[in-house]
């Protein structure tokens, strides 16, 4: 005899039912096979009967209805007694996902992709350090000046006294991050989170400037340099090309180190610049453009925008106190296993002008990607 056909709502119940069961069946079976060692016969068997209900359950299409809910709740009680919730069970959980995610950043990083921040202008426009623009008018208000940091990297900087005063010394430190207290003739001290050099040589900050009552000390606006992913593994797939912005290590190029030594600082740098020579290549400066080869035209897009001396580029020049190529008639042939490293915005930039070329085992990945802040420049690099 056929039983009655079910209803639209007992047939949608009993398919809710039945993914139920089978996500239940199914995460007792996963618990098993990691706690296999953990776990006794008895539990294993009573485990491997559930199972086998549930599977005869769903596929047999005249299992009663009734039946669902009686196995659902053998399910929770079963997973409780065989897997019961350890104290802080969740806590302990999700500190382990947090660290595994920790390895994960960590990982990519010393093998893959590595976050890198622009310091100087030496590449701008192609890439652009940190900059330091002059204000009239007050900062805006907190809400503003919050949306613009995290979009935009901008920080606005604002400084006003009460009353008459003058400038006595500037004082550098460190919380986490640098700052300057800033020392006045009437006895205040000014906490600013600024860095001293950027006070000094950016802003024109020095002792025994005298400011009056309302007139503000410095006022101006400072925003990020370009913040870029490094691609650390290509290197080891395939030698740099010609044009492609790449970082290297400073450790073994003496030019750059003696001068980090004259400054007191141990230890190499990183430095980003465009790779404009591979090993073999014939170099001269013919401003405003750089031969390779003897040839007169550019090698790829990237070189012709900076030749072209348009949009903020200036083209190739020589600079005073470079040690190679100073005139075009000079030639410089880039060695075995090295690179020559120039900046885009020449004319500023402290490069294999300098000190000659990189060594391979210097090299660390090409430049990938702006990911902050968000500019005209975000995206891939060119």
């Amino acid at each position: 005899m056929r039983s009655a056909p079910l209803s639209f709502s007992d047939r949608r119940e009993r398919r809710r039912h039945q993914k139920a069961l089978d996500r239940l069946r199914k995460a007792i079976h996963r618990m098993c096979v990691r706690q296999r060692d953990l776990l006794s016969e008895e539990a294993r068997q009573e485990a491997e009967t559930f199972e086998r209900e549930v599977a005869s359950y769903l596929t047999n299409a005249d299992s009663s209805s009734a039946t669902a809910p009686v196995l659902l709740e053998r399910g929770d009680k079963l997973a409780a007694k065989l897997f019961p919730r350890k104290p802080w069970g969740e806590l302990r959980e999700n500190v382990e996902i947090f660290l595994v995610a920790i390895a994960a950043a960590l990982a990519i990083r010393a093998y893959f992709l590595q976050p890198f921040k622009i310091p100087t202008d030496s590449m701008k426009p192609t890439l652009y350090g940190i900059q330091t623009v002059a204000r009239t008018g007050p900062p805006p208000s907190a809400p503003v000046r919050l949306l613009h940091l995290l979009l935009f990297g901008k920080q606005y900087h604002y400084l006003r006294l009460s009353h008459d005063a003058a400038l006595v010394d500037l004082v550098p430190g460190k919380f986490l991050i640098e700052y300057t207290d800033l020392l006045f003739d009437d006895g205040q001290k000014q906490r600013v989170w600024i860095p001293a050099p950027t006070l000094v040589y950016k802003v024109g900050l020095r002792p025994g400037l005298t400011f009056h009552a309302g007139e503000p000390v410095f006022n101006f606006l400072s925003v990020a340099g370009d913040q870029v992913l490094v691609n650390k593994a290509v290197y080891h797939l395939r030698p740099p090309r010609r044009g492609e912005v790449f970082v290297f290590r400073t450790a073994g190029i003496e030019g750059i180190e003696s001068t980090l030594r004259d400054h007191g600082l141990d230890g190499s740098l990183f430095y980003i610049k465009r790779c404009v020579g591979v090993p073999g290549d014939r170099l001269q400066i013919d401003p405003p453009a750089l031969r390779i080869n003897g040839s007169t035209t550019p090698p790829n897009a990237a070189m012709a925008r900076v030749e072209a001396g348009r949009a903020g580029y200036h083209g190739y020049v020589v600079l005073p106190g470079q040690q190679y190529l100073l005139s075009p008639e000079e030639q410089v042939v880039v060695p075995k296993d090295g690179y020559w490293a120039m900046g885009d915005n020449s004319p500023d930039s402290q490069d294999s002008r300098f000190w000659g070329p990189v060594p391979r085992n210097d090299l660390v990945g090409t430049g990938l990607f702006v990911y902050w802040p968000l500019s005209p420049r975000w995206g891939w690099i060119h």
